[in-house]
């Protein structure tokens, strides 16, 4: 399966969506200051770490919900710059059951938040939905709720989902929230995506690190919420009002040179919908009876501010720009 490319035919597309925003990310991350992640637990901007160096009883025991903890495991298989030992092996198993998920309730959730995790997708078998999502309920709930196919109010829920958004593991965001588009059968509202490169797919059989930011919109009249998109590193998107330029066609929006400027997400109605939980998700339903289909976990830190990778003794990340523009 071929890995992430970014091609130089969609240079310019992809500077368009880095033009610099004060909400986003001015120099190194928080992982710049703890090599291979030791320690980035006591960083006064980190919410939560979870780094599977425990028990599968006692990693559940940190969530609010552990779906199909029967089939997690523990794995020795971690990222190379991994200063630990262990990673979280999530399975499914065609015609028993559709994955397995860890949900945790953040309680009465924050403006903004930065979701970082490192996931390693196997090349065979199908992903449904099978990320690390973010989001917010009002009142905030202890397990996962419904709505797939419905319109947020803007007063109930809202999600985000960085993932394969297709069976050719397309990436991209598949968001929800109460000002989304509808499907072009003019009566679902399927998750909406924005990014649209056919040359952005997941990694199979290989770690990659997947950061997303969403910040909410304040007033609650306004579509000023942000989201935002890093893979290993390096930023493939910013949506935020006014950019970047692109074209709607029903629940999808495309960046381009030549379209209307992004509008922004007004995410909330109520001040009360706020982010207040993430989850770790694998599910699957299009495998055969009896395939075991696999997706490891490692790293997942949740922080106010920028994260990016690990950060090892012998190759540390470069510092990000302050600014980029388009000439």
């Amino acid at each position: 399966m071929e890995t992430l490319v970014i091609r130089a035919g969609v240079a310019f597309l992809l500077a368009c969506c880095l033009l610099s925003s004060p909400g986003l990310v001015s120099g190194q991350g928080i992982a710049a200051k703890y090599v291979r992640d030791v320690g980035i637990e006591s960083d006064p901007d980190v919410i939560l770490t979870e780094m599977f160096e425990d028990s599968i009883a006692a990693i559940a025991s940190r969530w609010n919900q552990a779906q199909n903890s029967a089939g997690m495991s523990l794995s020795s298989d971690v990222p190379a710059a991994s200063g630990g030992t262990r990673s979280l092996l999530m399975t499914s198993v065609g015609g028993t059951n559709t994955g397995g998920a860890l949900y945790k309730n953040l309680g009465s959730g924050y403006d903004q938040v930065y979701l970082r995790y490192y996931i390693k997708y196997s090349s065979s078998g199908t992903y449904h939905h099978t990320s690390g999502w973010l989001g917010g309920y009002n009142p905030p709930t202890d397990w996962p709720q419904g709505g797939a196919g419905e319109k947020p109010t803007g007063s109930d829920r809202f999600s985000i989902g960085p993932e394969p958004v297709d069976s050719a593991l397309h990436f991209d965001l598949y968001t929800y929230w109460m000002e989304m588009r509808v499907s072009p059968d003019g009566v679902n509202y399927w998750g909406n995506t924005f990014i649209r490169d056919p040359n952005l797919l997941a990694k199979t059989d290989q770690w990659m690190c997947v950061e997303v930011m969403v910040k909410m919109n304040n007033p609650l009249s306004e579509r000023n919420g942000e989201l935002a998109l890093w893979i290993d590193g390096t930023q493939i998107i910013d949506l935020r009002q006014g950019s970047p330029l692109g074209n709607w066609a029903f629940n999808i929006f495309t960046p381009s040179p030549t379209g209307a400027p992004f509008e922004g997400f007004r995410w909330r109605a109520i001040d009360l919908l706020k982010l207040n939980w993430i989850w770790l998700q694998h599910y699957t339903t299009g495998d055969p009876s009896g395939f075991v289909g696999k997706v490891w976990w490692d790293h997942v830190v949740l922080a106010k501010k920028y994260i990016g990778p690990i950060n090892s003794v012998s190759n540390p990340p470069p510092a990000a720009p302050t600014s980029l523009s388009v000439h």
